[in-house]
């Protein structure tokens, strides 16, 4: 007999108010992740009655309220380990995980210690064992939990610039080439948390909060940091079956490595605050960064990736495009803006090393 489930899996996930109070074509979407037998995706902001707000230059939270419309809708299990998790604080972070656990959706990432948010959450789906962690190189000081401090689960990135003299006096202004390396500690601890889990179930699946977001990256230096391939494939190599990447709010290339599969990016999926009743205000005056590249054009666009598994192995790949609407709510494209995502995933996964069809509105490869 044999085994099969699905997997839905969406980026960026930050609801300011009920999600199941939505129009049709965004129930359409809804639809898809409740037929799913496991739908994840990264809650990108704490679910808090905290005040106490965090010094940063942007910060998010919405109500506790709204966690039971999560599992309404269809989220079964979500990652909090990125970069607004303890926007409001520990008391943020944990109030988060406290509300998520008594409306039924499973939460990985983050906890009371290192130990509680780097342990992996196991679920028995139709007869498979399957692994989630969570972890963050997008790490704010303070963020990550320690022996004895809360937080989330961290992958540390080190970043060096290298000045190029001679190209800074023929362009002045022009930003430093930005060079970047996995904390080799943090790295060893994540991969015998996967070995581990690797171990104990048939499929492992890691949420990896990471890269740079979109217009922060010096357009010559490409989308994806120095350290994010080497990390993605030492994570592979210690037993990960797939890499769910988010943070860069844009979709950016898939790999195939060995037996697994690494999205870089899936881009935001949902986010109320992109809506046009919002307005995006920074707690900073200075430096006056520009934000628009992180709520218009590809940042509103994504895709939902769906997975199907048969007797411990992953054996097809969709690829689903979506773009938020006006209240920045995921709906399914037409086929000509389908047509366009897909084939800009499509340019940058080939640069990889892995081709992309597209057919009636939808992503697939070769496995």
């Amino acid at each position: 007999m044999k085994k099969k489930f699905t997997i839905a899996a969406v980026g960026d996930l930050a609801p300011l108010r009920s999600v199941t109070d939505c129009q049709p074509a965004v129930n359409k979407v809804w639809d898809l992740l409740r037929n799913a037998d496991l739908s994840i995706a990264n809650l990108e902001l704490p679910l808090t009655n905290s005040e106490v707000r965090v010094d940063k230059a942007i910060t998010l939270k919405a109500s506790p309220s709204i966690a039971p419309s999560l599992m309404e809708a269809g989220i079964d299990a979500v990652t909090v380990a990125n970069n607004h998790a303890l926007d409001f604080g520990a008391t943020g972070l944990l109030e988060t995980m406290e509300v998520l656990k008594a409306s039924g959706v499973h939460a990985v990432g983050g906890g009371i210690n290192m130990e509680a948010a780097s342990q992996p959450l196991f679920m028995e789906i139709n007869g498979m064992r399957v692994a989630i962690l969570g972890f963050c190189s997008a790490l704010p000081t303070g963020y990550a939990a320690g022996t004895n401090r809360p937080g989330i689960a961290p992958i540390r990135a080190h970043a060096r610039f290298y000045i190029d003299n001679m190209t800074l006096d023929e362009q002045p202004g022009i930003s430093p080439w930005v060079e970047t390396t996995v904390n080799q500690g943090d790295l060893e601890y994540a991969c015998n948390i996967v070995e581990s889990a690797k171990k104990e179930s048939d499929f492992v699946i890691v949420n990896m909060h990471w890269g740079i977001p979109n217009g922060w990256c010096a357009a010559f230096q490409g989308p994806l940091a120095d350290y994010q391939q080497p990390l993605g494939h030492a994570l592979i190599d210690a037993g990960a079956d797939i890499i769910l990447g988010h943070h860069p709010h844009v979709i950016h290339g898939i790999e195939k490595y060995k037996h697994g599969l690494i999205a870089y990016s899936l881009g935001n999926f949902l986010f109320h605050s992109m809506g046009e009743d919002h307005e995006m205000k920074l707690t900073v005056a200075y430096p006056p960064y520009k934000v628009d590249s992180l709520e218009t054009g590809e940042a509103r666009e994504a895709v939902v990736v769906e997975l199907e598994m048969e007797n411990n192995r992953l054996v097809s790949v969709r690829l689903l495009p979506i773009h938020l609407n006006s209240k920045g709510e995921p709906e399914f494209l037409n086929p000509e803006a389908s047509e366009r995502v897909l084939k800009r995933l499509e340019q940058q996964s080939l640069t990889l090393g892995l081709p992309i069809s597209v057919e009636k509105q939808v992503g697939s490869f070769y496995l």
